[in-house]
């Protein structure tokens, strides 16, 4: 008999602690679903570069409404009279329109993108934009701002050019897998968001792949861009693994040139010597 009490408190005892880790995992699991997307998007706004550029001759803020009714908001930089090729550019999750056309301008930059204009459209919660950002909207958006841009009486449409940094790499890829780009340029680019989310915390594998919601499939539509490619990595990255860089690097169908930089964090990237010298005559390529 005390036998068998034994057993009954020994089993019930494995079962109460197998209910409260099974409760432990499940509310890890739901807490990381829910907050996941703080880490990954920063909804940034600064109204400080806004008012800055919007005292500088060649710079105009841009909106357009989508069919189905999204509002966006963006900067388009003019540096080019008349018709002129265009670049597209896609922003990390730190950046916004203001503050990049901002940084470009203090910094001198824009004398590598000489011959082309410039139009970077804030993502749903950036900048002065309504809403939330998700990978598939970002990949909507990117659609969005080629079939306005391509419309506009001061953009040659036969040479648009896209270009993404970290987490805008993403929709460049989308776009130039859909529309008819005339070139695609990506810094710290990655393979899927799977990847990005291993390089944090190596759990998201098998089943537990399920709680990535930011997908950010780039691997899927990269062999269906057939203009030329050109990308910037760094081995020493920090948040893009060089590794998934490199796998995205080779699925590309088209021509695809890899520039590899030593002992470059992520955020270091366009501080390179030499980085913008390579987007230069890249540009100069396409015109």
């Amino acid at each position: 008999m005390k036998q068998e009490k034994y057993y009954y408190k020994k089993t019930a005892l494995i079962i109460l602690i197998s209910a409260v880790l099974i409760s432990i995992f499940t509310i890890a699991c739901v807490f990381t679903y829910i907050i996941q997307d703080r880490f990954v998007f920063f909804n940034v706004n600064d109204p400080e570069s806004r008012e800055y550029l919007l005292n500088k001759p060649g710079y105009s803020e841009i909106k357009f409404t989508t069919d189905n009714g999204k509002i966006y908001h963006g900067m388009m930089y003019q540096q080019t009279e008349g018709i002129a090729p265009l670049i597209i550019y896609f922003g990390g999750n730190g950046e916004c329109s203001h503050r990049f056309m901002r940084e470009r301008d203090q910094g001198g930059i824009w004398r590598y993108y000489s011959g082309y204009n410039v139009l970077f459209t804030d993502y749903e919660g950036y900048g002065l934009n309504d809403g939330a950002p998700h990978y598939l909207n970002m990949y909507e958006q990117s659609l969005a701002v080629f079939d306005y841009a391509s419309l506009l009486p001061n953009v040659d449409s036969s040479r648009i050019v896209t270009m993404g940094y970290s987490l805008g790499t993403g929709s460049a890829v989308y776009l130039a897998a859909n529309r008819p780009v005339a070139g695609l340029i990506l810094a710290a680019p990655y393979a899927n968001g799977y990847d990005i989310y291993n390089n944090i915390l190596p759990v998201f594998k098998g089943p537990l792949k399920l709680l990535v919601k930011q997908k950010l499939p780039s691997d899927k539509y990269a062999s269906l861009v057939t203009c030329p490619v050109l990308i910037f990595a760094s081995r020493a990255d920090e948040l893009i693994p060089f590794s998934s860089t490199l796998r995205l690097s080779r699925l590309f169908s088209g021509s695809a040139v890899l520039v590899e930089l030593d002992n470059v964090n992520h955020n270091g990237i366009f501080s390179v010597q030499g980085v913008h010298d390579r987007i230069q005559s890249f540009l100069e390529e396409q015109l």
